[in-house]
């Protein structure tokens, strides 16, 4: 009888020690949560709008435009056949709905014989 009644309560102390294990993890997390949420981003308006106050205004360059470079252009079959070196003026880019207009000044280059299709078929 007495064997009995000591497995009971060796039952009984192992079960109060696992509930007791688990009250703990619990009560671990929730204070692991409390922790986090007092440390994290503000939550009501007044807290966001004074947050926003202390942010530094954002400052976007932007850099100079290039007005040097090169415009080349090519035949049907991929060959350069002249190139402009030197100051490059966009004065219409297309995206009004207007022409595109563009001003190379400097000098030319050509790389190939222009030739019209009528004397290209004839050779």
């Amino acid at each position: 009888m007495r064997k009995r009644k000591r497995q009971v309560v060796k039952k009984l102390i192992q079960c109060a020690a696992i509930i007791a294990a688990g009250v703990l993890a619990i009560i671990l997390f929730m204070l692991a949560i409390w922790y986090r949420g007092k440390n994290s981003e503000p939550v009501t308006d007044e807290q966001v709008a004074a947050q926003m106050q202390q942010a530094e205004p954002l400052v976007i360059e932007t850099p100079e435009a290039a007005t040097e470079g090169s415009i080349r252009v090519y035949d049907y079959d991929g060959c350069c056949i002249y190139s402009y070196y030197g100051k490059i003026r966009i004065n219409s880019d297309g995206k009004d709905g207007k022409d595109i207009d563009v001003e190379a000044i400097g000098y030319l280059e050509g790389y190939q014989e222009h030739k019209d299709e009528s004397e290209a078929g004839n050779e």
